[in-house]
């Protein structure tokens, strides 16, 4: 009788070692479902032509901040008008005008919009060479007195040895990720434009 309470209890606690296990192994799988995939900011930019459109509205992804772009014709091409508005303030706040022709028009990057809004990054279309503008969203000077920057030539007067390619969008909520070629025309690494100093940082991986 004793021989057998013995193994029933041996029997007894393998089997709930067993199941113990399945359990902490199904915990722990359910919890790696639950972390989300860390990925970068960084996505393709299509642009929205203004040349087809007489108004524009982009929406942040939270749907917090409203782009607009109001583009009037005239002789020579049309003047580009960019308004914000916000959840919390619908009124449109005038942040940035352009005179442009038909070749030199502004194009907005469906990421358009800094991971905290504080930001927008802007294209111009039918370029030879990417060019950039970065502003503020509350239209407030974004260095010194300039209410925009353009990295691309930046770039060029620090970086001789590499071209960007294209600004692919947001490594973050101050970060542009850029995307460079070497001069002979070969892949190079992408880097961080940084807009807390506006300096350039080179990365280890490349972003496409």
């Amino acid at each position: 009788m004793e021989k057998h309470r013995k193994k029933f209890i041996l029997t007894f606690a393998a089997s709930g070692t067993v199941i113990l296990a399945v359990l902490v192994f199904l915990s722990s799988a359910n919890v790696r479902k639950t972390i989300p995939k860390t990925e970068s900011f960084a996505s393709d930019a299509n642009p929205v032509d203004p040349e087809k459109h007489e108004q524009i509205d982009i929406v942040s992804p939270d749907g917090k901040y409203t782009l607009t772009l109001k583009n009037v014709k005239n002789t020579n091409g049309f003047t580009q008008t960019f308004f914000t508005s916000s959840e919390k303030d619908k009124t449109p706040h005038q942040i940035f005008e352009y005179t442009s022709n038909p070749d030199a028009a502004i194009l907005i990057p469906f990421n358009t919009f800094s991971p905290d809004n504080k930001y927008i990054f802007l294209k111009f279309g039918n370029s030879e060479k990417p060019e950039y503008l970065v502003l503020r969203t509350d239209g407030q000077n974004i260095k010194g007195d300039q209410k925009t920057v353009e990295p691309v030539s930046s770039f060029a007067e620090k970086y001789p040895d590499f071209v960007i390619t294209e600004a692919t969008g947001w490594g973050g909520n101050n970060l542009i990720v850029v995307n460079t070629d070497d001069k002979e025309g070969n892949i190079g690494p992408s880097w961080w434009f940084d807009l807390s100093n506006f300096s350039f940082m080179k990365l280890s991986n490349r972003f496409n």
